[in-house]
């Protein structure tokens, strides 16, 4: 057995049916134990996030703005997944697998909140008022467990070269070749450069792309498919009566589509949720610590609504789209398939490579930043600048070609971040809930020296 053989075994194992349910264990189980909060306090998320957009400053420590923060977070999800992968997932898994992406994404909401808490009360503060955190920090400082906060970073640093790079870089180099016939070359060299000017700022830098980026592109694709969605008014109903009758009944599909096992609609489902928002997966943490607030619970806010962006707003429109154009019934490739769902819409249909193009810029920045702050956790402040040579190279190789081998690895390592995240969440559980408690009773917080 070759390397590439482990590899793949590896990532058929953190990516199985088995591993998607321990992914929806942990929801419920943080649900649980704040009150499931995404649903009893949706109310007060959604004043402490959209409805406080313009407030900059929320305490000390910080480089961003809880707003920012969340843009960069949400750009790294929201990449060519939320386009190629829910296709893929309906293509897999019938309609009934947005049924299964929803539950992933509505208890993932309660995963999102308890990584960004944890991200903001085990943060690193330094004396210039930066600070670093994610899931390498509160796994040490909060289980005292450097050894498996490095096994995370580590997996992080490796992980951001594929499926925060390569992977992306290559969708978009493929999508421009087939439709607009540019040379991949031309688009690897355009990706390089972006990515090159936005790294050389740091996160401040990256945040102040994200967001302006990150709801530009929101707002222009949910226009697109508005306008898609308008034009099959009339089979927007019977697609979501087909994703619900599909998730309790395998064999019922659209248009006499052929149904699947329910085992595969589920892994389909929940596992283009969970790749989709990355709750659970550790990475966005990394982004949320770098927010200016006055309490951990104020993020965790944030991140629910990254994860309601994301997944209920974002892929639910993606997949109606989907089904109600018909255009999954013939196959193809995941992108070509989307495309197809535009028919003759002209200048709408030209936008698409326009979106996909921010979809992964901000995704190609975000996971630079998540890889650079997770090698520094590592070997410390003097890998910054050569990881960031290393990626920006890569973004332009990633043009080239797909480079099955370096996807591999990659979905493997980025499936291996979850487990000691996952780890960190449940035995960190009850921090999550007293630091809940605390911030509803009033009560002041006191973060971890």
């Amino acid at each position: 057995m070759g390397w590439m053989d482990v590899f793949s075994l590896i990532s058929s194992w953190v990516w199985g049916f088995w591993m998607m349910l321990i992914f929806l264990a942990v929801g419920l189980y943080l649900s649980a134990r704040t009150g499931f909060i995404q649903f009893t306090r949706i109310g007060v998320i959604f004043r402490e996030t959209v409805g406080a957009i313009r407030e900059r400053t929320l305490g000390s420590g910080g480089d961003v703005s809880p707003f920012q923060a969340t843009m960069v977070a949400l750009g790294a999800t929201l990449g060519s997944g939320n386009i190629v992968g829910v296709t893929s997932a309906i293509l897999v898994g019938g309609p009934g697998a947005i049924f299964w992406m929803w539950l992933a994404g509505l208890v993932g909401m309660a995963t999102k909140f308890g990584e960004a808490v944890l991200a903001v009360h085990y943060r690193m503060r330094y004396a210039d008022g930066s600070v670093s955190g994610g899931p390498m920090y509160y796994i040490s400082r909060g289980l005292g467990m450097p050894w498996l906060g490095a096994l995370f970073a580590i997996f992080a640093a490796i992980a951001a070269f594929g499926i925060g790079n390569v992977v992306q870089v290559s969708a978009m180099a493929g999508a421009f070749h087939n439709n607009l016939n540019v040379p991949p070359a031309w688009t690897g060299l355009l990706a390089a450069i972006l990515v090159a000017y936005a790294l050389a700022g740091g996160i401040k830098r990256i945040a102040a792309f994200a967001q302006v980026l990150v709801p530009l592109m929101v707002i222009l694709y949910l226009g697109i498919a508005l306008v898609v969605l308008v034009l099959h008014a009339g089979n927007v109903i019977p697609a979501v009566a087909a994703i619900f009758q599909s998730a309790f009944n395998p064999q019922a599909g659209v248009g006499g589509a052929v149904g699947v096992a329910t085992k595969e609609m589920i892994k389909a489902g929940v596992g283009r949720g969970i790749f989709s928002n990355e709750a659970g997966l550790g990475s966005a943490p990394i982004a949320h610590a770098q927010a200016q607030v006055d309490h951990p619970v104020r993020q965790g806010f944030w991140g629910v609504m990254e994860v309601f962006i994301d997944t209920i707003v974002i892929n639910t429109f993606t997949a109606l789209v989907l089904l109600s154009s018909s255009a999954w019934l013939r196959g193809g490739k995941p992108f070509d398939v989307l495309l197809g769902s535009f028919g003759d819409l002209g200048a709408l249909k030209v936008l698409m490579p326009l979106v996909l193009v921010l979809f992964v810029f901000t995704t190609l920045v975000s996971w630079a930043f998540y890889g650079e702050e997770s090698a520094v956790y590592l070997l410390g402040e003097g890998i910054r600048w050569p990881y960031r040579l290393a990626y920006v190279t890569m973004a332009f190789v990633g043009g080239l070609g797909t480079f099955s081998g370096l996807v591999i690895v990659s979905d493997a390592m980025n499936g291996l971040m979850a487990i000691p995240n996952l780890i960190a969440l449940v035995l960190l559980g009850g921090v999550i809930a007293a630091l809940t408690r605390g911030f509803f009773n009033g009560e002041p917080w006191n973060p971890p020296k």
